[in-house]
C-alpha cells in the first residue's frame, strides 16, 4: 500500500520577529508534518519529490511530496 504525504517548508516560520534567514537557521527544515508518525508506525519513504514553491528575498516557501509505503 502507497500514502502521498505532502510537507509544506517556510524558513520564515520559525524566525520569531527576527529578519536574517542565518539568525535561525537551525530550524531549516524542520518538519511539522504527520510524516515522522508514518515513519514511527512502520511505512518507509519510496520517493521524495520538489513541488513548486517560491522565494521571496530571504524567505523561502515550498513543498516536497514524499511517497510512503508499507508492506
Amino acid at each position: 500500500m502507497q500514502k502521498l504525504v505532502t510537507v509544506y517548508l517556510d524558513n520564515s516560520a520559525y524566525a520569531q520577529g527576527k529578519l536574517m534567514v542565518g539568525s535561525f537557521a537551525d530550524k531549516h527544515g524542520l518538519v511539522e508534518e504527520h510524516l515522522q508518525q508514518y515513519l514511527a508506525d512502520g511505512w518507509s519513504i519510496a520517493q521524495v519529490h520538489g513541488f513548486g514553491g517560491n522565494s521571496e528575498s530571504l524567505m523561502v516557501r515550498g513543498w516536497i511530496t514524499v511517497v510512503i509505503e508499507k508492506r
